[in-house]
């Protein structure tokens, strides 16, 4: 195992700064209730070296009867310059895509890449098949821009009469020194994401009753001591400064709950189960 960090790293927290939270309910998942007895795990899924420093990213899962319910994704960024590029790589879930085989120049364009195996002979590939490719990205950094290693690896499926996936291939695809990931670059001209999010078009406003703004706690100690989090920035003005922000700064979360509050109570008219992201 190798540390994410350098060996010679300075130590100093107050060049850690929290970027973003989010999360997504899982499809088919309920919402979780008073009550409810849950674990939750997490992991790093990924740490790149930028010009504004190191980026790491945790995913983690809140599980309910051992069956996962919400994933979390948070990523934060210790400022700096490293070139330790030989800890860097990023995992990913990609999205599922769907490919439509519209004609036989399709069929030969898929069955011309190496990284496939048609494991189905009961069902050969042909025009007029539609597939599902689900799929997991690694890579490790050669540098910002050129990737040392690609490791792709997936299934196929086409779905039947009753819409449910059957598995016809399998995805593997391996390789060093790469400046992109063939497999995904096919699926982004050949498909289209499952369940890709259709943004609101640009007649849709929120009322003008209601307003989109809310202020900020004068003091973050009480946020502090619900949370736990004590970093300085973000109660001692000396730190702040040392720090070279403004001012102490309000909690990332405590601003990520005033907005989920406004989503639910005004968005999603007190209906909290619509909000689902």
């Amino acid at each position: 195992m190798k540390a994410i960090f350098p060996a010679s790293i300075d130590g100093d927290l107050l060049k850690l700064v929290h970027l973003s939270n989010g999360f997504r309910l899982i499809p088919g998942a309920t919402p979780i209730v008073a009550g409810d007895v849950c674990i939750a795990d997490a992991h790093i899924s990924s740490v790149k070296n930028t010009d504004a420093g190191k980026v790491v990213k945790v995913k983690g899962h809140v599980f309910r009867d051992g069956k996962p319910v919400i994933e979390v994704v948070s990523s934060f960024i210790y400022r700096g310059r490293f070139t330790d590029f030989e800890n860097t790589f990023e995992t990913t879930d990609e999205p599922d895509y769907v490919v439509e085989i519209a004609n036989d120049a399709n069929v030969g364009v898929l069955k011309s890449k190496q990284w496939l195996d048609w494991e189905d002979e009961s069902t050969p590939l042909k025009a007029g098949m539609t597939l599902v490719f689900r799929v997991r990205s690694q890579v490790t950094f050669k540098d910002k821009t050129i990737y040392r290693d690609v490791t792709v690896t997936g299934d196929v499926f086409v779905r039947d009469q009753l819409k449910r996936l059957k598995k016809v291939a399998s995805v593997v695809f391996e390789e060093e020194g790469c400046h992109g990931n063939p497999v995904m670059a096919y699926l982004e001209r050949h498909g289209a994401q499952e369940g890709r999010f259709t943004p609101l078009g640009n007649e849709y406003s929120m009322s003008g009753k209601v307003s989109t703004a809310f202020t900020s706690p004068l003091t973050n100690e009480p946020y502090s001591k619900v949370s736990g989090d004590f970093n300085p920035i973000h109660v001692n003005p000396y730190f702040a400064d040392y720090a070279s922000l403004p001012g102490t700064i309000t909690h990332g979360m405590w601003s990520s709950a005033a907005t989920r509050r406004y989503v639910e109570n005004i968005v999603a008219e007190g209906n909290p189960d619509r909000v689902v992201a």
